[in-house]
């Protein structure tokens, strides 16, 4: 039997009306048990009973944790969420807001100018809120430093060292170095000497860690669980027989996946060697074709958009790996389709012909 929730008090308060709300999704649900709901979430009981305890506004990794747990879209919780979270934030609500919009219609995560360091670790916040991330989940992502370590940092209570704020851009997938020099220049106009140590840190990245664009980790692992998912649940692997409607939402997850990826490297800006840039090409070129891109090609692009994060490239690389060779044999007709289909993202423009070495933006 699951313990009872402790009874909220009856207030305006926007935070404590939100966690009333997720006690009631919880009862909607069946009241299960918060050991059940940590096993579907992923997340400790602990956290899940301070999401609806009202205190603290959760992170919105616990708060999509929760809200599935019991069954429901969390995409229906964001926008309140992200209300609170801005709210919470004060002074510069309005310039994390700014932030979150460019960043949703460009995927440029470069920072807007901040007056003071305070704002500039609002707008840190703000990033990990972006890509979904709580402290503990950027310590797997970024594990230069503990999750403590990042949480004391983002609250003020230790300083920002260039280090840290790399190791946190690296977490949120800020990978182009033109982003990266344009949070580190927000750095030096509080920090001169640690927007000096970051300037040395760009300075030693690798030649191909240099071709990555900003890479929005949200969005990707949202078509990666689609991907993996479809992959997983109608056994296509082993059936001869499929749905019209399983190839096709297959292939939509496909070439969203691919697409992320190619436009991570279009925004690079960066010149890359004919062969790369023939890879890039032909994949753009086999998409727009409604064709299965060269598995070869893709091999060779996905390292150059995602340079980092070596397990969740493992997953990407496979998910693709495994689509693609289902894909190629219903374009062969090797499976026998039944049924009778899904919005894409828009392809990024084929790069042109490069003659140059590549250089890092």
């Amino acid at each position: 039997m699951a313990r009872p929730m402790k009874q909220l008090p009856r207030t305006d308060d926007p935070l404590v009306a939100f966690a009333r709300d997720l006690q009631a999704l919880r009862k909607k649900a069946g009241d299960p048990p918060l050991t059940m709901m940590a096993e579907h979430s992923g997340l400790s009981t602990a956290t899940l009973s301070n999401a609806h305890a009202g205190k603290k506004l959760p992170t919105w990794a616990t708060v999509n944790g929760y809200v599935l747990a019991c069954g429901s879209d969390p995409e229906s919780w964001r926008t309140r969420w992200e209300s609170l979270r801005l709210a919470a934030a004060g002074f510069s609500g309005d310039l994390c807001r700014q932030a979150l919009d460019r960043w949703e219609r460009t995927g440029d995560l470069a920072p807007p100018n901040a007056a003071d360091e305070g704002e500039l670790r609002e707008l840190l916040k703000t990033l990990l809120d972006f890509n979904g991330l709580s402290h503990r989940t950027l310590a797997r992502e970024a594990p230069g430093y503990s999750h403590v370590t990042y949480g004391a940092v983002l609250r003020g209570a230790r300083p920002l060292k260039a280090k840290i704020l790399y190791q946190i851009l690296l977490g949120c997938g800020v990978y182009s170095l033109r982003s990266q020099e344009a949070w580190f220049h927000l750095l030096s106009s509080f920090s001169w000497r640690e927007g000096v140590e970051g300037g040395k840190l760009l300075a030693r990245v690798d030649r191909p860690q240099r071709y990555a664009g900003d890479l929005d980790l949200k969005m990707l692992k949202t078509i990666l669980e689609r991907l993996e998912r479809l992959e997983r649940s109608r056994g296509l692997f082993a059936a001869d027989i499929v749905s019209h409607d399983s190839i096709n939402a297959l292939r939509t997850a496909y070439e969203d996946m691919l697409t992320l990826l190619l436009s991570s490297l279009q925004r690079s800006h960066v010149q890359l060697p004919p062969k790369l840039g023939y890879a890039f090409n032909r994949v753009v070129g086999e998409l727009r074709n409604s064709s299965v891109p060269n598995p070869a090609a893709i091999a060779a692009l996905v390292p150059l958009a995602m340079p980092f994060h070596p397990r969740l490239r493992t997953r990407v690389v496979m998910a693709l790996k495994n689509a693609g060779e289902l894909l190629r044999r219903a374009e062969a007709g090797e499976l026998n389709i039944r049924g009778a289909a899904g919005v894409r993202l828009p392809l990024p423009p084929p790069l042109h012909a490069q003659r140059t070495a590549p250089t890092a933006s």
